[in-house]
């Protein structure tokens, strides 16, 4: 335990470069304030879940450390559905992701994973994660005004560039590949300063994506499939420990069962799938809707209509009644997004496409659309 005082960084947190194990000071309690280990604290709770939460990390004088502690608190339940396997198999598998860093430290399209903690008694406590600067991006989708096309495809593409990264590397395999894994991550050192965010959604309004990168969070699915790998026995000798074997009896196994033969892309594209509805986009944006369409409807099978208007007033005028109710936010929407989930699944379109091949298709549609790279990418063009 080193006792070093941290410095926040922006772009390279150097999670990655933390002790591998740390163990709890012996007066530590699960409470904000309580000293930790290797001179952080716990700050303000962020959330808390039936097993686990999660808590921002200070050092000594309470400034942020760039990190958060996930840990579990609910150890009875978490013993008994394998929540402490899970968490622990996160972190052997969350620091395999850290090979994946680039030269300054930063490791792009996951959140870098820090030390393991022990508790006092030298037990699987919880996990340090690198602190993420921003909201969800299931969040923006939730919203049925929120038409940020740019948004949605650099978002998708980032997911599948990193998926396609980690798959070729080491064999990863998320597991649970869904919009909510998704979070922002601003770098304000590349957007040139703090962005101003707002709840109210207009018409057309952009996210600012410069400085805006995606990461993929809660790896307690995921798992590490070896002849996936480029060149698995090469990169194995700098990994850390193994992740711990699954239970024979494991919740986990009957939930791998359920989704056998649908792989990370199919998932994360049904997820995306879920959230759109039919929604209103700017007519200019035409090229750019047609080709988000058409990635849902290769890869998941499902079709989704869309109106396209100069203004949202005009939009709405030609979404009829019904439309309007099985869409985010509707009274009927848990109707729509059963429906899609069922028809996704007993009718996929490409349920075992991979990373690669589906960065492949958006390459090869967009130049039947004619979409430049340029096109694709106005908000990151400074």
């Amino acid at each position: 335990m080193t006792g070093k005082r941290l410095r926040l960084s922006q772009r390279t947190p150097k999670t990655a470069a933390d002790p591998e194990v740390l163990q709890v000071v012996e007066k530590f309690v699960e409470k904000s304030g309580s000293q930790l280990a290797n001179g952080w604290k716990l700050g303000k709770q962020l959330g808390r879940g039936n097993q686990g939460a999660v808590y921002l990390l200070e050092d000594e004088d309470g400034n942020g450390a760039g990190r958060v502690l996930k840990l579990v608190w609910n150890k009875t339940k978490a013993a008994i559905v394998g929540g402490f396997v899970l968490m622990e198999r996160e972190w052997a598998i969350g620091r395999r992701l850290n090979l994946l860093n680039e030269e300054d430290g930063f490791l792009e399209g996951f959140t870098q994973t820090g030390s393991k903690i022990l508790d006092k008694d030298g037990s699987f406590l919880g996990t340090v994660l690198e602190k993420l600067n921003g909201k969800g991006a299931k969040n923006r989708l939730e919203d049925p005004k929120f038409n940020d096309i740019d948004y949605i495809l650099e978002m998708m593409t980032e997911v599948l560039r990193a998926l396609d990264r980690a798959r070729s590397t080491i064999g990863f395999r998320h597991g649970d590949m869904h919009i909510r894994n998704v979070m922002e991550h601003r770098v304000e050192e590349e957007s040139g300063g703090p962005e101003l965010e707002t709840d109210k959604v207009s018409f057309r309004v952009r996210v600012n994506l410069r400085g805006l990168h995606f990461k993929i969070i809660d790896l307690g699915h995921a798992e590490i499939i070896e002849d996936q790998a480029d060149d698995y026995e090469k990169i194995v000798k700098k990994m850390e420990a193994d992740p711990p074997e699954l239970p024979k009896l494991s919740p986990e196994k009957v939930y791998r069962a359920a989704f056998v033969n649908r792989d990370d892309v199919w998932r994360f594209v049904r997820s995306v799938s879920q959230y759109l509805g039919v929604r209103v986009w700017h007519e200019e944006d035409k090229l750019k809707v047609q080709l988000l369409l058409s990635i849902i409807k290769e890869i998941t099978g499902n079709i989704h209509r869309a109106h396209f208007a100069m203004s949202n007033k005009a939009g709405e005028a030609k979404r009829t009644s019904c439309e309007k109710a099985m869409s985010v936010g509707g009274t009927c929407f848990t109707f729509k997004w059963f429906n899609v989930n069922i028809h996704a699944y007993f009718f996929p379109g490409r349920p075992t496409i991979t990373p690669r091949e589906a960065l492949d298709f958006i390459e090869k549609r967009k130049k039947e659309l004619g979409l430049t790279d340029r096109e694709l990418h106005v908000s990151k063009q400074v």
